[in-house]
């Protein structure tokens, strides 16, 4: 029954990693096709993923959003970028909180 088991096993992992060849993903979480090994904190892991959203001011509607696998820390750019040509401007200004402390960003 154990050698059976593993075989199984064997069978389930070789179709995840045909999986993830065809994806072009470096990962593939099992439970939930959208999350990833995110590092939260230091060095503590979790599976999940990161939701980013933009909100106009003067309306608080939704700009733009992104789910992403990877923290804040280099996330600002591209939702940023995002909102200010879905709302068609030259010039605006960001406010983010602290988690986007990347300079580059």
């Amino acid at each position: 029954q154990k050698i059976e088991r593993l075989k199984q096993n064997k069978i389930k992992y070789e179709l995840l990693e045909e999986e993830l060849k065809t994806s072009g993903e470096p990962q593939v979480s099992t439970t939930d096709t959208d999350a990833r090994a995110l590092l939260v904190q230091g060095q503590v892991v979790e599976i999940s993923y990161n939701i980013q959203a933009a909100v106009d001011n003067k309306h608080n509607l939704v700009v733009a959003t992104h789910t992403i696998n990877r923290n804040d820390k280099n996330a600002l750019s591209a939702i940023a970028i995002e909102a200010k040509e879905n709302l068609a401007l030259e010039t605006f200004t960001v406010l983010v909180d602290k988690g986007y402390h990347n300079g580059r960003e």
